[in-house]
């Protein structure tokens, strides 16, 4: 286990805090506190105590829920708020002492300038209950790749390398955001080691309220937001790697800040980052996107709430890995949900005016009850599949004719198969579905990809068609 300290604690690293923990914040410095080990891993926080705290003193251990909030103190004197869920374990001897266990399903840890401060422990506690920030901090896998700048230059003196450094001349992108009411910035810290000679960079992107408290509720929400986007138009799955944010702060000399509270945020979640390849993305990259990306964020949190399934859905399936077919019924679900949510009156319009006539050509069918409404089903997913095909760029329906057979082909087997996965019925009666899972990824790739067009286009971005290919999904 790593030993690391406030300033270097992260998402992306395990460590244990020692220190002294109870449930009731007044009891904060007393000799009613118990001494415990806090282990932080990404997938799994567990607070551990030598003993049983006072309020499940006469509890057996198994059978009692655990606090909601339990507070602490390290050995460093960082303070400490800690949310735990499910039921207290662990062992408990008589004689002997008890080893109590907590689930903990996110804590916040907090460096405080004590001096500069009148308050007591609760009521600092308190205070940081309000939720209220002043700025938040975040950053993810692969960031440095995503912005696109560098805070390093090279160039020849005299004939030798040189490379520099010169953060105040790093260009950031400022944006805001109307509908969060929030500004966002990206920004970086450049450090040398002089004992090995080693230059790195950290990169991060900042949420404030032009100096106007927050919550700290409010930025997360917006932080896991953008991540999601960048997870969309990438295609790869993130995970932040730090979350720091400031409490109260005071004015000093020329009005410049100085931290009074200062706080770190961790939380259990999945780690399935992978390393990007060298410009892969540099054509999405903050630095590519430069004046374009403050519309399309505002595009991006305007649409949410008719985006919102969607995106869930699809970093669900990029945080996990799903059976094929898994991905497609999600991904065929996603275009239907896409489809009405954006499309819904274009839609019944085209199938007056294109789908209809064609019906009737066809003469019509005797009706069954039993079967009118899986008719109707059917009928829409076709509409909602057909209208996104011709609508779309016409490369889209040149891979289904040229790959498949034939564009009707493709649709009905798209709907038999969603059928049959759906019902779970005999597969005699879907004599398209799809059976080969080379062609079932095939069809999703296909998929995904139309998916990702018509996102791109509600974010007002540019959709490159250069790299398609079915071994390089979304």
């Amino acid at each position: 286990m790593n030993k690391l300290n406030f300033k270097s604690y992260s998402l992306d690293k395990a460590f244990e805090i020692k220190g002294f923990f109870s449930d009731q914040k007044e009891d904060l410095l007393s000799d009613n506190m118990l001494s415990g080990i806090l282990t932080y891993k990404h997938d799994n926080i567990v607070l551990e105590l030598f003993g049983n705290l006072n309020s499940l003193e006469n509890e057996i251990i198994g059978t009692v829920k655990a606090p909601d909030v339990i507070y602490g103190y390290t050995s460093d004197g960082k303070l400490l708020i800690i949310n735990c869920y499910g039921f207290v374990y662990g062992t408990d001897h008589s004689p002997g002492f008890t080893l109590s266990k907590y689930h903990v399903k996110n804590f916040k840890i907090y460096d405080i300038y004590y001096q500069e401060l009148d308050k007591k422990f609760p009521e600092i506690i308190d205070y940081l209950s309000e939720d209220q920030i002043f700025y938040y901090d975040f950053s993810f896998d692969n960031i440095e790749q995503w912005i696109g700048k560098s805070v390093f230059s090279k160039k020849k003196v005299n004939g030798e390398l040189t490379v520099e450094t010169k953060v105040s001349d790093y260009q950031t992108t400022n944006i805001f955001i109307p509908s969060r009411n929030l500004f966002i910035e990206d920004r970086a810290i450049a450090s040398i080691d002089y004992n090995y000679l080693n230059l790195s960079s950290r990169y991060y992107l900042r949420i404030s309220n032009d100096n106007d408290e927050i919550t700290f509720t409010h930025c997360h929400e917006t932080a896991c937001q953008i991540k999601n986007y960048i997870e969309l138009i990438t295609g790869t799955p993130l995970s932040f790697t730090e979350i720091t944010f400031l409490s109260q702060f005071k004015l000093v000399n020329e009005g410049k800040r100085l931290p009074l509270i200062k706080g770190k945020y961790f939380f259990q979640h999945n780690r399935d980052g992978k390393i990007w390849e060298k410009y892969k993305y540099e054509d999405i990259t903050l630095n590519a996107l430069h004046d374009n990306f403050s519309e399309i964020m505002n595009q991006w949190f305007t649409k949410s709430e008719k985006l919102d399934f969607i995106i869930k859905q699809y970093t669900k399936n990029l945080h996990s890995i799903p059976y094929i077919e898994d991905s497609l019924l999600s991904t065929i679900r996603n275009l239907e949900v896409y489809a009405r949510n954006f499309h819904e009156a274009e839609i019944r319009l085209f199938e007056r005016e294109y789908l209809k006539p064609r019906k009737n050509k066809k003469g019509s069918r005797k009706k069954n009850s039993r079967k009118k409404d899986s008719h109707e089903k059917d009928s829409q997913l076709r509409s909602k599949l057909t209208f996104l095909f011709e609508n779309a760029d016409s490369r889209f329906k040149e891979i289904v004719i040229d790959s498949f057979s034939g564009f009707s082909y493709f649709i009905d087997s798209i709907i038999q198969t969603r059928n049959y996965y759906t019902h779970g019925d005999v597969k005699s009666k879907y004599p398209k579905l799809l059976t080969d899972y080379n062609k079932m990824y095939e069809v999703n790739s296909v998929l995904q990809r139309l998916l990702h067009y018509y996102l791109y286009q509600e974010l007002g971005m540019n959709y490159n068609f250069m790299d398609f290919s079915y071994h390089d999904t979304i």
